[in-house]
């Protein structure tokens, strides 16, 4: 083999030395690297798990709850007729101004359409005139109705003439289920 002599040999082992040292740096920032990104992907594991733990909380909490979901689908469901029966609501608006102490100013239908449910919507809008507590009443009365009624807006203002009447005007839908 070849031999190295005195300073050669100091330079080779520092030469050595170093290589070691810079490749030793290397693998370390390789594994540091490494390192941080699985830290990454355990954090992005424990994130999903605790998404996954609080979605079968809710599902558990839901399937706890089916059969009060179920008497309250048949309760909602009882409130829907199978045919718009519009006769019938006029009669229970009108029924509702009598008791509440109200006057109908109008009550119209708007074109009927059928929602994503499969359910006909049926837009009202009613015009009444009376005393605060009485509209009050009837909107509670209509919220606890026997004909499910979504009111989607309401505008109240003063009524002419009398000055402790008041008008509000109402944009409601019923459905019923064909």
């Amino acid at each position: 083999m070849f031999s190295l002599t005195g300073n050669r040999r100091k330079y080779v082992v520092i030469a050595l030395t170093v290589l070691v040292i810079a490749l030793s740096g290397v693998l370390i920032y390789f594994q540091y690297n490494t390192w941080t990104d699985l830290r990454a992907e355990i954090e992005d594991e424990k994130t999903a798990l605790d998404a996954a733990h609080a979605q079968l909380d809710r599902r558990l909490e839901h399937q706890q709850k089916a059969d009060e979901y179920e008497e309250r689908l048949e309760y909602a469901l009882s409130k829907i007729p199978a045919a718009p029966e519009e006769e019938e609501l006029l009669h229970y608006i009108h029924y509702l101004v009598g008791e509440y102490d109200l006057r109908a100013v109008e009550i119209s239908f708007g074109d009927r359409y059928e929602n994503e449910e499969g359910y006909m919507n049926m837009p009202v809008t009613i015009t009444l005139e009376g005393r605060y507590d009485g509209i009050r009443r009837m909107f509670n009365h209509l919220y606890d109705g026997d004909r499910a009624i979504r009111i989607d807006n309401f505008d109240i203002s003063r009524a002419g003439g009398n000055g402790n009447n008041l008008q509000v005007n109402i944009s409601a839908y019923t459905f019923y289920n064909p």
